[in-house]
């Protein structure tokens, strides 16, 4: 009879003990747990971090397709006359506007010392209007008539093209107008052909260089935009596009490991009214 109580008793007692979690299955399952919450941030952070890089790189190719679209059409203006017979010299006389743009007679596009570029054209008629939405002071004249002095604001457009803060802008007299954000720098590089002062002389691109003198004639025009992103979001990955901008345009004003997603953006054209 008491050996059949300490048999019972011991059975009690050893379902008594297997109650329960040990602490060692507590400590596995806790570090299994902190594994599994590890993994899932480090999926979620990652996510996170490529969405943010490639909503940079969105914000680049925006403002780059903008910016480009927006230059091309408005460069293209330079040099247009009302009256085609009319001569560079005639229609473009030396003037220096009040955005402190210097123009020699004939020429109608030119790069400052500054890096910003400066056109200047006719307006198409009284409707068309400069980049700060101002007219060009020819009402009244008929079609191919042009102003008897053309000059900034009566019968010209005189535009200023500069970055700044990370900004493109036009100024137009003393005001200024923003373009397009998120551009770093602007490069340009002209193709020149022949003299302002020979307009008998073919009308042609000979050569394209990164700087031009006052009597050159610009014929087309390649331009690059150093885009940046608004936010930091490569992490550390590397770019070369800092190096090559500096190989591009001799410029040394953009830091790949700072975490700005840096682009270059390119495009070219041909000034239709300065050629044939």
């Amino acid at each position: 009879m008491s050996l059949m109580k300490k048999i019972s008793y011991s059975c009690s007692s050893l379902k008594s003990k297997q109650r329960g979690v040990s602490l060692v299955e507590v400590m596995v399952s806790m570090a299994i747990g902190l594994v599994i919450i590890t993994l899932v941030s480090l999926i979620y952070l990652e996510g996170i971090r490529t969405l943010a890089f490639r909503q940079g790189q969105s914000e680049n190719l925006g403002n780059g397709r903008y910016t480009l679209e927006t230059l091309g059409l408005e460069f293209a203006k330079a040099g247009y006359r009302r009256d085609p017979t009319q001569l560079m010299r005639d229609a473009f006389p030396a003037e220096v506007a009040s955005n402190e743009c210097a123009f020699t007679a004939g020429q109608s596009i030119y790069v400052t010392s500054q890096g910003a570029l400066c056109i200047r054209y006719q307006p198409r008629d009284d409707a068309e209007k400069d980049c700060a939405g101002r007219s060009g002071g020819i009402s009244g004249l008929g079609p191919y008539k042009q102003a008897d002095h053309p000059k900034e604001g009566g019968g010209m457009f005189v535009e200023k093209y500069y970055v700044a803060n990370d900004k493109l802008y036009c100024q137009v007299d003393n005001e200024l107008v923003e373009m397009a954000d998120g551009v770093r720098d602007i490069h340009f590089a002209f193709g020149v052909g022949g003299s302002v002062n020979d307009p008998y002389r073919p009308r042609q691109v000979e050569s394209y260089r990164d700087s031009v003198s006052s009597d050159d004639a610009i014929r087309a025009l390649r331009f690059s935009i150093l885009l940046v992103s608004s936010n930091r979001v490569t992490g550390g990955i590397e770019s070369n596009v800092c190096s090559r901008w500096k190989e591009a345009s001799g410029r040394e004003n953009c830091d790949a490991s700072n975490g700005y997603l840096y682009q270059i953006a390119s495009s070219a054209l041909t000034l239709r009214n300065l050629m044939p």
